[in-house]
């Protein structure tokens, strides 16, 4: 149950979100901005779990910060991976790749 809320959710809502940005806008640079906001979000949510561990000022011990915003990061990333392929493989337009191949 842990592993289906810590990262095949949001392996699947980054695949699925991936995907959309993808295929759907015209322009490009809609294609970073998921993978940015992953990182920036993994980042933020690192360094508020390390600094923010208790009021007695402790930092967090490592496990912690490997299983709660490591493993769904893992997740997302993996998912926008997986996105990108998907749409790769179904949208990449043939008429390129058999002229490259021909070339």
């Amino acid at each position: 149950m842990v592993f289906l809320l810590l990262f095949a959710i949001p392996l699947v809502i980054a695949l699925v979100a991936e995907y959309s940005v993808c295929r759907f806008p015209k322009r490009r640079v809609w294609r970073w901005c998921l993978p940015l906001l992953t990182a920036a979000a993994t980042v933020g949510m690192a360094l508020y779990r390390y600094h923010g561990w208790s009021a007695g000022g402790e930092k967090a011990p490592i496990e912690q910060l490997l299983f709660i915003p490591g493993l769904p990061a893992l997740g997302a990333l993996l998912g926008l991976w997986l996105g990108w392929g998907l749409w790769k493989k179904l949208w990449l337009p043939r008429v390129v790749t058999e002229r490259k191949k021909e070339g």
